[in-house]
Order: C-alpha cells, then structure tokens, then sequence
C-alpha cells in the first residue's frame, strides 16, 4: 500500500490507539541536509528542525527532527519521495496493515 490510498476510496479507522502503534517516520541525520522540505509537505505537522550546533563555527541549517511522531497517519508513506536526500525511512507497511480497517 503506497501513501495513504485505501482499498476502493474507502477511509481508514484505526482499529488500535495511536499511541499504541510505533508507524512514524525515522530521519538519517547523516543524509538530512536540512532543506525543510519535509516541514512544509507534512500537513500533520510530524517533522520540524532540530537544534543547531551552538559550538559549531561554520552556520549550517539545522537537521530536522521527528517533532511529533504520533502526527504520521499510519500507512503513509508521502513524506519518503518528498525528502530530496533520501534521509526519511518508514518501517515496512505489511507489518501494521493490521492497525488500519477502511469504512464506507
């Protein structure tokens, strides 16, 4: 299941709490190169930057940072083409397919 698609248009109920289920996205800080890209697609507001490097002498942007985990809409996965690095990862969707029932 790629994004957040469903199975005949049909919307999503989760059938746990969502503080039960670990779906979020994880960032490579090695790769992250802190554009924001992520901060301004994300409409649930998962992402936002980290704190920047106070001991550092060279001005970088900041890493970004998964903010507010439990934001992520289990089963999406929109984020991961979006981040032009490559730094954004999503655990494997068949494992929590079982979290999410589709309603008329």
């Amino acid at each position: 299941m790629s994004g957040s698609a469903s199975p005949s248009g049909k919307k999503k109920r989760l059938l746990a709490p969502r503080e039960e289920i670990a779906w979020f996205p994880v960032i490579d800080e090695e790769l992250c190169n802190g554009c924001e890209a992520c901060v301004e697609f994300c409409r649930p507001g998962v992402f936002a930057p980290g704190q920047t490097d106070a001991g550092s002498e060279v001005c970088r942007k900041p890493k970004m940072t998964v903010a507010n985990p439990y934001n992520c809409i289990v089963l999406c996965t929109r984020c991961e083409p979006v981040c032009p690095s490559g730094a954004i990862a999503l655990p494997p969707g068949k494992s929590f397919e079982h979290f999410v029932g589709y309603v008329d």
